[in-house]
């Protein structure tokens, strides 16, 4: 993209939104803290792959839970490792997946 007298590279990410599960029984606070340390791991193992660019919750507690934005080649490779995070499979999480562009080298402040 050419924008002026800059050119921008694209380059496609893959935006997932977390968003209430349909499981909507409660967990003692013990489990839900154990399931919790658990997708925190499986996220930051994921992010220190460089496959996670940017992952947080919101801050209210509507039915959209957290975003992140993946850096993998296929939709299918992002849905194994949404797939095999812990508030997924307990059914706790749900997620939508949408591909994403953004300038190559865009960093947060």
């Amino acid at each position: 993209v050419t924008i002026a007298d800059s050119t921008y590279h694209m380059k496609q990410y893959w935006f997932v939104l977390y968003t209430s599960g349909t499981d909507t029984t409660r967990l003692d606070s013990a489990t839900s803290a154990t399931v919790q340390q658990a997708h925190l791991d499986h996220q930051a193992m994921q992010a220190e792959r460089g496959l996670i660019v940017m992952a947080g919750p919101f801050g209210d507690n509507g039915d959209w839970r957290g975003l992140l934005l993946y850096d993998c080649d296929t939709r299918e490779e992002v849905v194994g490792y949404l797939e095999s995070d812990p508030w997924v499979k307990r059914g706790k999480l749900g997620y939508e997946i949408h591909p994403w562009w953004g300038a190559v080298g865009t960093r947060l402040p």
